[in-house]
């Protein structure tokens, strides 16, 4: 049983991910924990449902007091599904619900260890991306640190921390912080020599980098030391993913293109990675790659580009999970939705997109004011533009720009003050039009979108 789990740990990290899931699942039928290939939305619920039933039962201090668990079988099953948790997660999604629920009904019918602990994490996951319960996804989260500390395995505590961060906290707390706990996620990881996840805190942390706004020198820079860290700790199937984040800040900041220049991958372009991301069935890439372009093209002011990539997006992804891109990815196909209904025919098409985004954001900025206000504010302004409310579109902008300001977004700033611009110069007024754009400008220089501004300035 420890050979076939590093041959199939081996098989992941090499880039073999659907070799490696076959391998689990196989492995997992052996040690009588078998799961069904037939996966429907409603087994997802009636498992999450089943196991919030049982877990209402037990306080928190109720779990840390279940005993340990001693079946060997079952305890070899919780370690292969922790293994295989970002795996899984990359290529078949659907089904990391269904490991969180195995894993939480073992530890509470045959005892804990230390793996329990990503099990609860990853149900807290589960019913913030299915059930949209940000509430009752954080809540596990303290309980999860105790599992650990009661097992003594700190060890593991980076790769807790990294699920925390990149799935969980992230709706509550600043991305500016988040941005930081990565950094510092990453730093135990290589301490107590966990490679995959201090690759995969870097990786998210330089992705809350650009989306935080902040400098793309500092973001090309982590980038950079990313990418050669990853060919050197053999980390090929998180390149891949990431090289598409690098090169959307060589693309705003104007360096070469670069991001895809590695001897040790085959692909040398973004559109190879998506081709075969697509064609393997790697979603989660797949998103990464289109919520990147659909942003970058909204900055460029390339509409019916970022029009094409939501068509794509909804085609492939379409409501697969909540995941802290699906912030960005709702913020812009909003923008771009009502953009698209002041000058498309199927007008009302558009405007219902934009609205499904506004009011996904009225929730959303009831758990993180500072995150999420200045979105839902510029959304609503360009929802005001298309419906002919002037006076109310021009007041909001504002309060968009100064809301962005004053929590440290400043390439928001910088598109709330291209948007204002637009508005007024849409409507006859150019003056006042190209002083917000200089303002948008000065953030976007700010910013180090030198790219971004060479390609405006021309536009």
């Amino acid at each position: 049983i420890k050979c076939h789990h590093i041959f199939v740990k081996t098989l992941a990290t090499t880039g073999k991910v659907r070799e490696a899931i076959d391998n689990f699942f196989h492995v997992m039928k052996e040690l009588k924990e078998e799961f069904s290939s037939n996966v429907t939305p409603a087994t997802i619920l009636s498992c999450l449902s089943a196991t919030r039933n049982d877990l209402d039962k037990y306080s928190a201090e109720e779990i840390l007091n279940i005993p340990k668990m001693n079946d060997k079988g079952k305890q070899w099953a919780m370690i292969f599904m922790d293994t295989m948790i970002p795996y899984v997660y990359m290529v078949c999604p659907h089904f990391i619900p269904l490991i969180a629920t195995r894993m939480v009904s073992l530890s509470l019918q045959y005892g804990l260890v230390r793996e329990s602990a990503s099990g609860l994490n990853i149900y807290s996951y589960s019913i913030l991306c299915l059930l949209q319960d940000i509430d009752g996804g954080c809540y596990w989260l303290r309980t999860t640190r105790l599992i650990l500390e009661r097992f003594k395995a700190l060890e593991m505590y980076p790769k807790l921390r990294f699920f925390q961060c990149s799935f969980l906290t992230c709706w509550k707390e600043p991305f500016q912080s988040v941005t930081n706990d990565l950094l510092q996620c990453h730093q135990q990881a290589i301490i107590v020599g966990d490679v995959e996840y201090a690759v995969f805190s870097s990786h998210i942390q330089c992705q809350f980098m650009i989306l935080s706004g902040s400098h793309l020198a500092a973001a090309e820079k982590q980038c950079v030391v990313l990418s050669k860290e990853m060919i050197r700790l053999n980390q090929v199937q998180s390149l891949l993913e990431h090289s598409s984040i690098h090169n959307m800040v060589l693309q705003l900041a104007g360096g070469d293109d670069t991001a895809f220049d590695f001897p040790e991958i085959s692909f040398k372009s973004e559109d190879e990675v998506l081709d075969e991301a697509e064609s393997s069935g790697k979603i989660v890439i797949a998103n990464s790659i289109y919520t990147n372009r659909v942003m970058r093209a909204f900055f460029f002011r390339n509409y019916n580009y970022a029009k094409d990539m939501t068509k794509k997006y909804a085609a492939l992804v379409g409501n697969e999970s909540l995941r802290f891109q699906t912030i960005f990815y709702v913020f812009y196909e909003g923008l771009l939705a009502f953009r698209l209904a002041r000058t498309e025919a199927d007008r009302e098409h558009w405007r219902l997109i934009g609205q499904k985004s506004i009011n996904t954001y009225q929730t959303w900025v009831k758990h993180s004011e500072w995150n999420f206000e200045n979105k839902l504010l510029l959304l609503e302004a360009e929802s005001h533009f298309s419906n002919y409310e002037y006076e109310s579109a021009e007041t909001t902008y504002l309060a968009s720009i100064d809301s962005a300001r004053r929590h440290k977004f400043v390439h928001e700033e910088g598109l709330a003050s291209d948007l204002l611009a637009s508005f007024f110069i849409d409507r006859g007024d150019v003056e006042k039009g190209i002083g917000y754009l200089q303002g948008a400008f000065s953030c976007y220089e700010k910013w180090g979108a030198f790219g971004l501004l060479k390609h405006l300035r021309g536009y």
